[in-house]
C-alpha cells in the first residue's frame, strides 16, 4: 500500500505585543521572496492586489505612532527601494501559517473593519 506524503501546516496567532519584533525579523529573513497579496473585504469585495512581487518590508507602527502595518514590495530584485506600499489601518490580528519546518507560507492581517489582507509567499 502506498501512502501519500502529507505536509503539515501550523497556524500561529501572533500577539500584538510581539508585532514590532516579529515583522522586523520577518522582513530580515524574507526580503526578496516573491509574494502574492490579496484583500478580502466583505464590504468592498475581494481583490488580488499583487502577484509575484519581491517583498521589500513589513513595517508595524504601534498605536501611539500611527497604528498601521505597511507591506512594501520592489519592482524587481535589483531595486533596493520600495516601489509599492499597501497600508493596513488599525490591524487587530495576525495569523501566520508555517510548514512543519517553521518556514512561513503566508500570513493574514485582520483590520478594524474585519477586512483581511493575505500575504502568501511563493516557493
Amino acid at each position: 500500500m502506498d501512502l501519500e506524503l502529507s505536509s503539515k501546516r501550523y497556524h500561529l496567532d501572533i500577539p500584538q505585543c510581539l508585532w514590532l519584533d516579529f515583522f522586523t525579523q520577518l522582513t530580515d529573513e524574507n526580503r526578496g521572496r516573491f509574494i502574492t497579496l490579496k484583500l478580502l473585504d466583505g464590504q468592498l469585495g475581494d481583490f488580488d492586489l499583487l502577484h509575484h512581487k519581491p517583498l521589500f518590508s513589513v513595517i508595524y507602527d504601534r498605536p501611539n505612532y500611527g497604528n498601521d502595518l505597511v507591506v512594501t514590495v520592489s519592482r524587481s530584485l535589483g531595486v533596493h527601494e520600495a516601489t509599492y506600499a499597501h497600508r493596513i489601518v488599525y490591524p487587530q490580528a495576525v495569523d501566520v501559517v508555517t510548514n512543519n519546518d517553521g518556514v512561513i507560507l503566508s500570513f493574514t492581517v485582520t483590520d478594524d473593519d474585519h477586512a483581511q489582507t493575505v500575504i502568501s509567499f511563493q516557493s
